[in-house]
């Protein structure tokens, strides 16, 4: 997903690291079981401190959203800018069962505007992680991470982060495809952080891979105006 960004990213001067979540890409694919909230975030909080990033630039999407959100709500003083594109930050988030039954790789492109955008090599290596039955447990996984109730294993961290989004003071950029969604979520989350700035694009739910020019020329416009 990342593939087109991250060379105009690290051309601007800047460091970039693509992270595949446990499960996805060339992870790490154990017990499906460890597929919860908790885990994931504790994977995500690891990473950062284990290579000592400083002085971040999050650029989030979908899971990634409230996954690196917690390490963000806890390490406000680490966190120098945010991209948010086409994710949930709140306990109260659902997603239909009939639509969640349906995740796939190949929903990346069938949920496209733009399918002439995303090459059919680029589809092969979404699917290339999953070769059996067993792979695939770790996409069918994540919609069951959605709390449905205030016991779920995903409710305490995603009130943690619903609650703490108020609290950010960092730059934020909303990137939001409204292709076949309307905006009304997204417009709540930018009210909800501190004078976020929220960008409405005619994509699909994958942004980056459904606008890719339009998704580079905005980050690269917001790392600019905030002398980032």
């Amino acid at each position: 997903m990342w593939r087109r960004l991250v060379p105009a990213i690290t051309g601007s001067g800047h460091r970039a690291l693509a992270f595949d979540l446990m499960g996805f890409g060339k992870s790490d694919k154990p017990n499906p079981d460890l597929h919860d909230f908790p885990h994931h975030a504790r994977i995500v909080s690891g990473y950062i401190e284990s290579l000592g990033l400083r002085n971040l630039i999050l650029i989030l999407h979908d899971w990634g959203g409230p996954l690196a959100m917690q390490y963000v709500i806890r390490h406000p003083q680490n966190v120098a800018g945010l991209v948010i594109m086409n994710t949930f930050l709140t306990a109260d988030y659902r997603l239909p069962p009939q639509v969640a039954a349906k995740i796939t790789p190949a929903t990346i492109k069938e949920s496209s505007l733009h399918p002439e955008n995303i090459p059919e090599s680029a589809m092969e290596a979404y699917w290339a992680p999953f070769p059996d039955d067993e792979a695939k447990k770790a996409y069918q996984a994540f919609p069951r991470m959605f709390p449905d109730s205030p016991t779920h294993p995903s409710f305490k961290p995603m009130k943690e982060i619903e609650q703490g989004l108020s609290r950010l003071k960092v730059p934020t950029l909303m990137i939001w495809g409204i292709g076949k969604s309307p905006p009304t979520y997204a417009e709540r989350i930018s009210k909800m952080i501190p004078n976020a700035k929220l960008t409405q694009v005619k994509a699909g739910h994958f942004v980056p891979e459904d606008a890719p020019d339009e998704v580079e020329k905005l980050i690269l416009g917001f790392f600019s105006d905030n002398l980032l």
